[in-house]
């Protein structure tokens, strides 16, 4: 790392951020093995990382890729009766909405939870996934519309 880097006032500061970006998109259960997972990736790459805004770019990208793989290994696990976990609920989510969130695709979930949760600005959303900003606003609005439509379709169903 070239500039002052305080890594462990860092890993301080994100690792609450971090485990609950996971947890938003695989939930609790792996959520924290996903994170300290992500720091140590960064920890073994700290020489590659020119500083704190790339150091931030490489762990979430990292954590994300890791929570894909960890749905991904449940996907093979899992067998027709088991139920999907639900994220770590958040201040002002409502149980509906959690589960809305969850029949999400993870990037969406990521996008959306970056946005709306950890209000990232759409540069610091496409950073993590290594695109550009009009991906990042494609993206938010095509996962904004989705949920949107998923929680429409729940609330005609308990009208029914």
């Amino acid at each position: 790392m070239h500039d002052e880097f305080d890594f462990d006032a860092y890993l301080t500061e994100v690792t609450p951020k971090l485990t609950h970006y996971c947890a938003a998109i695989i939930g609790n259960a792996d959520a924290e093995d996903a994170a300290q997972e992500a720091f140590i990736r960064l920890w073994q790459n700290l020489y590659r990382i020119p500083n704190e805004a790339a150091a931030s770019v490489f762990l979430y990208r990292t954590a994300y890729r890791l929570s894909v793989d960890i749905l991904r290994a449940r996907k093979r696990r899992r067998t027709a009766d088991t139920e999907r976990e639900v994220p770590a609920p958040s201040p002002g989510l409502s149980e509906p909405m959690v589960c809305a969130l969850m029949r999400l695709p993870p990037t969406d979930r990521a996008v959306l939870y970056s946005r709306a949760a950890e209000e990232c600005g759409y540069g610091e959303i496409a950073a993590r996934f290594g695109k550009n900003e009009a991906w990042a606003r494609k993206r938010y609005s095509l996962a904004r519309k989705k949920l949107e439509e998923i929680l429409r379709k729940e609330k005609e169903h308990e009208r029914e």
